[in-house]
């Protein structure tokens, strides 16, 4: 990786199209790492707002909490249309993302973070061409109260909400039934941080991984 990024020069930025998504086409050069410019070429991006996602887990049993809903783009592709998940939204102007990430969990799993809620990173979903990024959390909740049905009705959401014993989650995830980055993020780090989280559970002081 090199400490100093390439040069990059946009010639021109032409609108594609307007709707529930925004695409324009980008004209540029960049620099190239045998040094030098590389020759003028286009490419399209795909405009989206930032999404926030949460990974519940409740550390004194050992659970996540999961939910389940409908997908286009997987059926889209002939796969299971129906997609277990992470709980996540797209951040709305003047809202902050923490703000995001507890409305929501409790629009999506009816569920509220005890506590602060743990920062896993900012993931691009697609950086090829969407400019879409995750800013991914983990919420410490209460996952006897998780289960039921959530959602928008306004946002056609119909999400199913249940909890998995972890081991029980991460052998479905290693099974290729959580195909979605989301998802496979939050439950690697779970991985490595969870015993930290039940000892935080106990510990006022709380967690710093």
């Amino acid at each position: 990786m090199k400490d100093q990024p390439l040069p990059v020069e946009v010639i021109r930025q032409e609108p594609v199209f307007r709707g529930h998504l925004k695409i324009d086409e980008l004209h540029l050069r960049h620099g190239l790492f045998s040094g030098g410019m590389s020759e003028e070429m286009s490419r399209e991006v795909v405009w989206r707002r930032d999404a926030v996602c949460v990974m519940p887990y409740d550390p004194r049993t050992d659970q996540v909490v999961l939910i389940e809903q409908f997908r286009a783009a997987a059926l889209y592709n002939g796969d299971r249309a129906w997609m277990v998940e992470a709980v996540a939204g797209l951040i709305e102007d003047g809202e902050s993302i923490e703000e995001v990430a507890r409305r929501e969990l409790m629009e999506e799993s009816g569920l509220e973070a005890t506590g602060e809620l743990l920062p896993i990173g900012m993931i691009y979903a697609t950086p090829g061409f969407c400019c879409e990024r995750f800013h991914m959390f983990c919420a410490q909740v209460d996952a006897s109260k998780a289960g039921g049905i959530h959602g928008l009705d306004h946002e056609h959401e119909d999400i199913r909400v249940f909890a998995l014993p972890f081991a029980e989650a991460f052998s479905q995830w290693e099974a290729g039934k959580m195909p979605n980055s989301p998802a496979t993020i939050g439950l690697l780090w779970l991985k490595v941080y969870r015993e930290q989280l039940q000892q935080a559970w106990r510990d006022p002081r709380g967690l710093r991984p």
